[in-house]
């Protein structure tokens, strides 16, 4: 190699860190356009989508090792920085505009097909970083780090920049600045044509972003949805998108009142709005000018019977929403009412741009607002409730970490009740109102009277007392489960159930009435992992391991089902398994085919253990993200702080671990070192994470994101150490450094479904023992491939000729090439 190419220009640390941070930030916006567009589960698919282009890029590398020489590699990423940028903005631009040019029947085919374009943009990212990891001279893992930083950079900017604008602004913002990544790279190359055209497509990627943000904030026409899931969007009165969620307002005008589930329908009219998050679930928010009077209709909805229980004077309102229960609870003659609400973007809506229109309800006598996860709020509030009430939460967004990790599933445990009912006043209530259908739909119904025996029998209720604990009403296709840490007497529950039935309440459940052989099981504390196991659906409590209530149909049964039959949180789950079988073939072609081609041109003890250990790291890192994602998620108090924290950290000091690796071989002592201290910190943080959950829930958020930071930092800076000290022990394959990048592309692909499918069968807690298992994989790797490579030098060398045919039967790849 050339001295004059020995060391890294500073241009190409910027370049990857600038690069890898677009990469991240692209990926959680189509993120949540797939989640607003089409169904939350979509979303997981973003993910995958996005490790395959990844994956593409670097095979690209790796087929055309002359047109990606060292010599071309700023030319090279200046060009694909350039069509990464301009792909990126073009592809979300037709996703979003498809549903206006294609005829209605042909709609969801069309965004099928342009769903599966969003691999492009990956795959020019994926050439650009492939080119600087493995094209450049090895100077350990400095350009790695500056790959994870950018990332870890990309998730907070995200967030911060969908605050302030929306997303085909940010997707454009985004394109510019990795565009001009490539011009910066591409200043010191002679190759003036990419120059001109990487600044070009900066600078007028830049001017459309401020064009279109200028629109956006005036109100004026721009790019944004205009369709999603079978619905034209129009009358939009107010749209805010986040991380996790799209919140959009329309206006209903004079209508029937609506309601979940009344008794009666209501004679008048009323003034609403529609509101509805990732346009599907929704809410109403109601035009209130002080009269009660017109909402009577509130004591007819089964989801505010608990009321007529027991009547309650300090009230806690989980999801605030439209403010129907703040409402409900004054229509009621609650003395205090406090609303939780987990969306900026909703609290927005009722505290501000439609304060006046339903009432400035945060300002109403005795009731208070607060804009806060309800775990952590109650966790480490002095506040004590009369009444709990949960009246059918589900988002249906996706959040950033993935299409099945919903903001809402840590509501629905036993871990959560148990912190609900802490926070009761003697004799309180917690009202749990979900859908119900008694031919179709029992599954929700069914758990939370599991979770609500769970949770009782944690609180010291023995299985005897057990239904003298739970009352179920229902009304049409709504359940709503209220259970309290105290029994109820005869005389209170006989007074409840004159109430109740008079109101027109069907009752389902109570202290001397019985449902069916299910709910009795249940709660005669009977119902252990066989019976529970005889059942068609999956109905165990849901924990905090195992947090994904609204998933009933068992794994194995769901290819048996018609389709009629599967509801969307079915369809999340054959879509789950839809991605791994894809993903496996992924494997197949991007792994298996080239493995078995190269195998022929040199020895499998040579080949295995790189490419075996590139996918173990691959496999573990991901496992590990996603389980303590989703472990933290609750723990921090809001789902942003997924990527803010959890991600973030992660991210962060991986990169900071990678840049202690040299870039000569690490002695063999020094590897042991690293290698033990990463399997220690990851076995200290799997035991000490639902330890530390429990111990400091009620902490402040600041004390919580820094024992959350504490407990990441030390197996994140391991963790990144592992691919730069596999380049060191495997540099001298230096052909295949691209074919081992994608790799571990390929795997944490597989890696992101699978480990979805683990949490959901199995628990997280099992998902990140199999990420940790990954790296157990990895330090024998690297100790077979060490001691191999001990024996081959001391192996006498018999004679020059023998030599040479050893050199032809590894071929040319198997050599060290220099770079």
């Amino acid at each position: 190699m050339s001295q004059a190419i020995s060391r890294i220009p500073g241009r190409y640390y910027f370049a990857i860190f600038v690069l890898a941070s677009a990469t991240l930030s692209y990926q959680i916006l189509i993120t949540r356009c797939f989640s607003v567009m089409l169904y939350y589960h979509f979303a997981f698919a973003a993910i995958s989508l996005a490790m395959l282009g990844l994956t593409r890029g670097a095979m690209e590398v790796y087929n055309h090792p002359v047109r990606y020489a060292t010599e071309q590699v700023g030319v090279e990423f200046a060009r694909h920085a350039s069509w990464f940028a301009l792909s990126g903005v073009g592809t979300m631009i037709a996703f979003l505009c498809v549903p206006l040019v294609v005829p209605e029947q042909y709609v969801r085919l069309a965004l099928a097909i342009t769903t599966v374009a969003f691999v492009r943009p990956f795959t020019e990212s994926g050439v650009c970083i492939t080119l600087l990891l493995t094209r450049l001279p090895h100077r350990g893992g400095w350009l790695y780090a500056a790959d994870l930083a950018g990332a870890a950079l990309g998730c907070l900017g995200v967030i911060l920049l969908l605050l302030v604008v929306d997303p085909v602004s940010a997707t454009l913002g985004i394109g510019a600045f990795a565009a001009g990544a490539g011009w910066i790279v591409a200043r010191n190359c002679a190759d003036m044509r990419s120059l001109r055209i990487s600044g070009a497509v900066a600078l007028t990627l830049a001017v459309a972003a401020t064009l279109h943000t200028g629109l956006e904030v005036s109100g004026k026409g721009h790019l944004g949805v205009f369709w999603a899931k079978g619905v034209a969007q129009t009358g939009t009165l107010f749209e805010r998108w986040n991380t996790y969620s799209r919140v959009r307002v329309t206006a209903l005008g004079e209508t029937a009142p609506f309601g979940w589930g009344l008794t009666d329908t209501a004679k008048t009219t009323i003034d609403q709005n529609h509101l509805d998050i990732d346009a599907d679930a929704a809410t109403v928010i109601t035009r209130y000018d002080g009269d009660l009077g017109k909402l009577a209709y509130l004591k007819d909805d089964v989801i505010n019977a608990a009321y007529l229980v027991q009547p309650p004077a300090d009230v806690a309102v989980v999801g605030v929403g439209g403010g129907r229960d703040i409402l409900s609870g004054l229509v009621f003659g609650a003395r205090h009412i406090r609303g939780i609400e987990i969306n900026p973007a909703i609290f927005e809506v009722l505290t501000d741009k439609f304060a006046d229109f339903s009432g400035h309800l945060d300002r109403q006598p005795g009731v208070s607002l607060v804009n806060a996860e309800a775990r952590s709020y109650i966790n480490h509030s002095s506040e004590r409730y009369d009444l709990v009430q949960i009246s059918l939460i589900d988002t249906w967004a996706a959040t950033a970490a993935g299409g099945l990790t919903l903001t809402e599933n840590r509501l629905y445990t036993v871990e959560a009740w148990d912190d609900f009912y802490r926070a009761l006043n003697p004799g309180g209530l917690l009202s749990v109102s979900r859908w119900y259908d008694p031919d179709d739909h029992r599954g929700e119904f069914y758990r939370l009277v599991s979770i609500a025996a769970s949770a009782l029998q944690r609180r010291g209720v023995s299985a005897a007392e057990l239904s003298h604990h739970v009352v179920a009403l229902n009304v049409g296709n709504i359940i709503t489960v209220i259970t309290s840490p105290d029994a109820f007497t005869d005389t209170q529950w006989q007074a409840a159930r004159a109430r109740l039935l008079a109101q027109g309440f069907k009752i389902l459940l109570g202290p001397d009435v019985a449902f069916d052989a299910v709910t009795s099981t249940l709660l005669s504390g009977k119902a252990d992992a066989a019976f529970l196991a005889s059942l068609p659906e999956n109905i165990a409590a849901s924990t905090d391991d195992n947090p994904f209530f609204f998933y009933t149909a068992r794994f194995g049964k769901l290819a048996s089902m018609p389709s009629w039959t599967l509801t969307n949180n079915s369809e999340a789950v054959t879509m789950t398994l839809l991605l791994i079988v894809l993903a496996l073939c992924a494997c197949g072609y991007y792994i298996f085919i080239p493995f078995v081609r190269l195998a022929r041109r040199m020895p499998l003890s040579v080949l295995t253990p790189p490419v075996a250990y590139f996918c173990a790291i691959g496999m573990g890192f991901m496992l590990i993200e996603i389980s303590q994602m989703q472990r933290l998620m609750v723990f921090l108090g809001h789902p942003v702080y997924g990527l803010a924290v959890v991600l973030f950290t992660i991210l962060l000091f991986g990169g900071i671990g990678s840049a202690t690796v040299g870039a000569h071989e690490p002695r063999s002592g020094a590897v042991v070192a690293r290698v033990l201290a990463l399997l220690t910190t990851l076995v200290a943080a799997g035991l000490l994470t639902p330890l530390l959950a429990t111990w400091a829930r009620s902490e402040a958020t600041d004390i919580r994101i820094l024992w959350s930071v504490l407990l990441l930092a030390p197996p994140a800076f391991f963790m990144g150490m592992m691919f730069p000290l596999g380049l060191s022990i495997w540099r001298r394959h230096a052909d295949l450094l691209p074919f081992f990048w994608s790799v571990n592309g390929i795997t944490s692909m597989f890696a992101s479904v699978l480990g979805m499918a683990l949490s959901i069968e199995f628990g997280i807690a099992r998902t990140y023992a199999l990420g940790a298992c990954c790296y157990v994989v990895c330090a024998l790797l690297i100790a077979l491939s060490r001691q191999a490579n001990r024996m081959s030098a001391e192996r006498p060398v018999e004679a020059p000729v023998h030599q040479d045919k050893a050199a032809d039967a590894a071929g040319p790849v198997a050599s060290p090439q220099p770079l």
